[in-house]
């Protein structure tokens, strides 16, 4: 389990001081995949490297795999962060893997050499060293690529040389900084596969950071959004996709969702969203196994209301069906306020765009 409670980080440059990490509180459990998702200097990078103490924070307190890493000690002149020795930091180092965008792989070494290098000093013999290469090298779906170098390796290839690297000391924690980032869409299928297998197959911890709402919908179970250094929304990735709170978030969620087309349509003045009247121009969104036609249907028999479909979608987010339908609802106040009511008590999200 990985435990952080009132972290906060920041840089003091010449240009002024940059606050990377405001107060932030996360509870991720073992064998999670955990997604922190913002925009560029948000403070996502920042938080995550704090885990593993690659970055100080000024104050707050770290708990991963039961080690304080970092906690507050009260003293005449105030609270003060206290971290652990030098010596059970590298002990704790050990049970937490990372990957990062550019893999960092050493290019005059084989692939073999490059996931054996932090064998080196973990006090196994050579041959132990072999098997455990060997081992990783299958986990990674790499048995043919021992002997070559980062040269001759894909993208999606080097980056699965540095999880098998990452993972030789068998950590319980892998900690991913944009590790799909400067990857092909096919390729970053590939590595959210083995993510995903390597999740299931070891009951590894998996904190992921990107900046793509995809990779969140596509492996991770919980998702915190991080604003300017702060962790402005965070919960079950299903219950955020479908009750977006804050504007961050929703904007997030328009990059993966054919629904945010009704933006530009809106904007241009495209006639099949031109209203009249008391017309309304709504969305609807329908959880697990509801279906959006079945709802519309019902409305239009109940209440009298003409329903015109705009646009449409539906994706699973895991392995849970979201639906998302924009309509316009054409008809009385009245019926449209009883129609809303109906709505509210079946649990159809609806949110009015115009």
């Amino acid at each position: 389990m990985i435990e952080i409670k009132n972290l906060n980080k920041t840089y003091h440059l010449k240009s002024g001081d940059v606050e990377a990490a405001k107060n932030v509180s996360l509870t991720i459990d073992d064998g999670e995949i955990y997604g922190i998702i913002g925009y560029s200097g948000a403070g996502k990078s920042t938080l995550v490297r704090c885990v593993n103490l690659l970055e100080v924070p000024d104050s707050g307190e770290i708990n991963v795999n039961g080690v304080q890493l970092t906690r507050m000690e009260s003293t005449p002149k105030g609270e003060v962060l206290r971290k652990v020795s030098d010596k059970e930091l590298n002990r704790a180092r050990k049970g937490i893997g990372m990957i990062f965008q550019h893999f960092n792989l050493l290019d005059r070494s084989t692939v073999f050499d490059n996931i054996a290098y932090p064998l080196k000093y973990s006090g196994k013999s050579k041959t132990q060293i072999r098997e455990r290469v060997h081992e990783l090298l299958e986990l990674v779906d790499l048995k043919d690529k021992e002997n070559v170098y980062p040269s001759q390796l894909s993208g999606g290839q080097k980056q699965r040389v540095a999880i098998a690297r990452a993972l030789a000391n068998n950590p319980g924690v892998l900690l991913s900084d944009e590790a799909t980032s400067a990857l092909d869409p096919e390729a970053t299928e590939s590595i959210l596969n083995l993510l995903k297998k390597l999740n299931k197959q070891l009951g590894l911890t998996i904190v992921l950071i990107t900046h793509e709402m995809t990779v969140i919908k596509t492996i991770c179970s919980k998702v915190a959004v991080m604003e300017n250094g702060a962790v402005v929304e965070q919960g079950d990735v299903y219950d955020i996709f479908a009750h977006p709170k804050q504007p961050v978030t929703k904007k997030f969620i328009n990059t993966v969702s054919n629904l945010s087309k009704i933006n530009r349509m809106i904007a241009e003045n495209v006639p099949l969203v031109q209203l009249s009247g008391n017309d309304k121009l709504v969305k609807l969104i329908f959880e697990n196994d509801c279906t959006g036609e079945a709802v519309i249907s019902d409305i239009s028999k109940r209440f009298d209301i003409k329903v015109n479909i705009v646009l449409a979608n539906v994706e699973m987010i895991g392995d849970r069906p979201l639906g998302g339908i924009i309509v316009i609802f054409k008809g009385s106040d009245a019926a449209m306020d009883d129609a809303f009511k109906y709505l509210e008590k079946i649990k159809v999200g609806t949110e009015v765009l115009a």
